[in-house]
Parts: C-alpha cells; sequence; structure tokens
C-alpha cells in the first residue's frame, strides 16, 4: 500500500464553524503550486479521501485538477480523529494507492504511528504539506516515509 497523505492549504478564520472554514487564495496557491512541482509522486492514486470539512474539500478539489480521480469523504478524517481509526479503516483498502486529505493533529499523529510505532513525536506538517508512506499492510510502526514535502 502506498499512502500519500496531504494536510489541507492555509485556511482563514472568518467563517461561522471550523468545519466551514475556507482556504485562503495563498493557500490555494501554495497548494495548487506544490502539487505540480511534486506530480510524479501522486503517480498510481487512485482516490482521494476527505475530511467532510470545507478546506479538505477544497484542497481535494485542487488535486483532482492536476490529478483527476474519485474522491470520497470520511468521517474518520476530521482533525480530533484517532489515528487507529483511520488505521482501521485502511485495513480495508489492501494494495491501494490513496491520497488521504487532513488536518493537524491526526495528520501528525498518523505519520507517527505508522512510521514510528508510537504518538511520542507526532510530525509536524504544516498547511499543505505531504507525506508519502509506503505500507506492506497498514499498521503501527510498519510504515517508511518515503518522502516529505513542507
Amino acid at each position: 500500500m502506498r499512502l500519500l497523505l496531504l494536510r489541507h492549504g492555509e485556511a482563514g478564520f472568518n467563517a461561522i464553524s471550523d468545519e466551514q472554514r475556507s482556504l485562503t487564495e495563498s493557500g490555494r496557491l501554495r497548494v495548487l503550486q506544490m502539487l505540480k512541482a511534486h506530480q510524479p509522486l501522486l503517480e498510481g492514486v487512485e482516490r482521494i479521501i476527505h475530511s467532510p470539512y470545507l478546506r479538505t474539500c477544497q484542497t481535494s478539489d485542487l488535486v483532482r485538477e492536476v490529478k483527476p480521480v474519485e474522491m470520497l469523504s470520511l468521517s474518520q478524517l476530521t482533525p480530533e480523529s484517532p489515528p487507529q481509526q483511520v488505521i482501521d479503516w485502511l485495513t480495508q483498502q489492501p494494495d491501494a494507492v490513496l491520497m488521504l486529505v487532513t488536518h493537524q493533529p491526526l495528520i501528525g499523529d498518523l505519520v507517527s504511528l505508522l512510521c514510528a510505532g508510537n504518538l511520542s513525536r507526532p510530525e509536524p506538517m504544516l498547511p499543505g504539506s505531504m507525506a508519502v508512506i509506503e505500507l506492506e499492510f497498514p499498521a503501527a510502526g510498519l510504515g517508511t516515509l518515503q518522502h516529505l514535502v513542507r
């Protein structure tokens, strides 16, 4: 399994709820530039899975401009979701190449749990950053961090 973890782009704070925060124009541009510069990393991506929050939906739309594939919303990808729930979901996706578009602290916890096997040092993932992880099987400590784009 190959997993690309993308944190949404920079979002504004002028929304009625956290779920409705929208990408800023500079957030959109930075994500699009990063995706175009690292387009070879997107090779083979079959689906984009994102949280139901607006900013991850918008970030996923930008990914589709570069890599037109199916998108799916997944409630387990919200900011405070337990990373083990995501790993449990991933076990049902054998041999897939997926991009997960999500939030901090979840994304940093996922990188740490998948690659180091624990949550003692979550990866600091800034808006618009991406981690590429190779996994024989989605479980704690079995991942190898192939690329980290900040």
